[in-house]
């Protein structure tokens, strides 16, 4: 009987440790944090631009604001399945983007 409750309890905290993104953060320490945004734009067929935006804020003040910006291999092309103005569904061709991963230390 415990052999198989343990898959059971195993499944259940695989579920809840699932990430829903409603850990969003709505408000921001302005007395002392690092507000940081990640975003991707397609340049040309073998290159794409990564702009890391940061804003410090000190005492509620907004002390310094600044980008990043660098180039990195575009990811190549992906079909997937469109949808026209008529509502008719067709394949079409579409850049990749990439997916973030952040670290927070």
């Amino acid at each position: 009987m415990k052999f198989f409750l343990l898959p059971a309890v195993a499944i259940v905290l695989l579920l809840t440790a699932c990430d829903d993104h409603s850990d969003k953060t709505t408000t921001l320490n302005k007395k002392g944090g690092i507000e940081v945004s990640l975003s991707t734009a397609h340049l040309d067929t073998t290159r794409d631009l990564l702009t890391t935006h940061y804003t410090v804020w000190d005492k509620g003040i907004k002390v310094k604001e600044f980008d990043k910006r660098d180039t990195i291999p575009a990811l190549g092309m992906a079909t997937t399945e469109g949808e026209d103005d008529n509502g008719n569904n067709q394949d079409i061709t579409v850049k990749k983007d990439y997916e973030f991963y952040v670290t927070v230390k």
